[in-house]
């Protein structure tokens, strides 16, 4: 009974030392968990003075009350402390202006500036002095400009030069357009109007030479209006293209067709532009009506007509070599003819037009609506110099072929020109 007693006192001794021993060591784990959670979060919140704060009110919470739920209130409220503290935001790099990119900008205004002298040779040349007026707000410059020429000279060469009154009549214009279209554009647009109006303007101080259409005697010369009205158009047709392949604008009636036709896109942008340029030559007849008014005694009919005609009809053929070449440069110089061939035989005709043009040819089927059978399409773009090549071909190998040609507006990839 004794040893009993002595083990069952020995036990409680030994379960009370335990018992004695767990809160020190439960506190002693608690302390290391806090001391490697505190250097957790001071690592973290270092810049973040209110955060460090709340980390130390959390610390004394944990030590005073001696377990986690107060140290997790502190956790909540550093939180919301390093929430409420403005991070500064990193600014963004400014973009580097690359050499090519330089480069682009530069060629671009070249060309730009380059456009708007030959553009303005052209015009004070060509154009103005003899009383065309192929469309534009250089158009109604030129009719202003020589209207008041005739009856005031110096007042026509300095308040109403041509220059000056381009711009001044674009700067309205081109305000409503930088509302209306793009503003990338409409920069473009001011700058080489500028120029063009500088040019012009520079031209008339400086005395520069034109080519006036009069024969020694001082009479109209026709056959000399139509080489200014054809070499007129030709050039500016030439600048124009050039400037349509690089989104460049001369402003006044191109403007103007862009924003009717972005509030009435019914009719295409070039046929507001279009209409606008005619307008613009139809108005020259009023230098034909002035024409009638200085010609001694009473002028007949037949004088009378030709006189409001002849300006006309000049800026329309003007107007119409500047499309044509202007549309010829745009789209590029090679014309190329697009066949398309509906064949029972079309290996045959692809083999020989591959062999003998070396172009690529495309295979499609096609169904007739009457018959239902189906037939082999062949499709073939080839210049223009190779027509009668393929016409041969397709006649040799399979008569009964149904052929038929359309004209390749612009043709670019290999074997033609490239891209762009």
């Amino acid at each position: 009974m004794e040893e009993n007693k002595i083990y069952n006192s020995d036990v409680s001794e030994e379960e009370k030392a335990e018992t004695e021993e767990a809160p020190a060591m439960a506190e002693t784990e608690a302390e290391e968990a806090r001391q490697l959670q505190d250097a957790d979060e001071s690592a973290q919140e270092a810049p973040l003075p209110e955060a460090d704060g709340a980390a130390e009110v959390a610390d004394e919470g944990v030590s005073e009350e001696g377990n986690g739920s107060h140290a997790e209130e502190a956790d909540n409220h550093a939180d919301e402390a390093a929430a409420d503290i403005a991070i500064p935001a990193v600014p963004a790099k400014p973009k580097r202006v690359t050499k090519e990119k330089a480069w682009q900008v530069g060629k671009f205004f070249v060309i730009l500036l380059v456009m708007a002298f030959i553009r303005a040779v052209t015009n004070y040349v060509f154009i103005i002095p003899n009383g065309f007026a192929p469309g534009g707000i250089g158009g109604i410059a030129t009719i202003i400009y020589n209207a008041v020429g005739r009856s005031n000279p110096q007042l026509a060469n300095t308040v109403f030069d041509p220059g000056i009154t381009t711009f001044v009549m674009n700067i309205p214009i081109l305000i409503v357009a930088y509302f209306a279209l793009n503003k990338k554009f409409v920069f473009n647009t001011f700058v080489i109007i500028t120029s063009y109006s500088a040019f012009i303007t520079l031209f008339g101080k400086v005395g520069f030479p034109t080519f006036l259409a009069k024969d020694a005697a001082g009479a109209t010369d026709t056959g000399l209006q139509i080489i200014a009205a054809l070499i007129g158009g030709a050039i500016t047709g030439v600048c124009l293209g050039i400037m349509l392949r690089n989104n460049m604008s001369m402003a006044g009636t191109d403007i103007i067709g862009k924003i009717i036709h972005k509030h009435n896109p019914a009719a295409g942008a070039n046929w507001w532009i279009i209409a606008c340029d005619c307008v613009v030559a139809m108005m020259s007849g009023i230098l034909g009506i002035l024409d009638i008014k200085s010609m001694p005694g009473s002028p007949t009919p037949t004088a009378a007509l030709t006189a409001v005609l002849s300006p006309i009809l000049f800026s329309f053929l003007s107007l119409i070599v500047t499309s044509v070449v202007a549309d010829v440069v745009q789209s590029g110089f090679q014309s190329s003819l697009v066949f398309n061939i509906i064949t029972d035989k079309p290996e045959e005709i692809a083999r020989k037009i591959s062999d003998k043009l070396h172009r690529g040819v495309t295979v499609t089927k096609a169904v007739g609506f009457y018959t239902g059978i189906e037939h082999e399409v062949l499709l073939c773009v080839v210049s223009k110099k190779q027509i009668n090549t393929v016409k041969n071909i397709i006649s040799e190998t399979d008569p009964m072929a149904f052929t038929y040609i359309t004209q390749a507006r612009e043709v670019a990839g290999k074997g033609f020109r490239s891209a762009g």
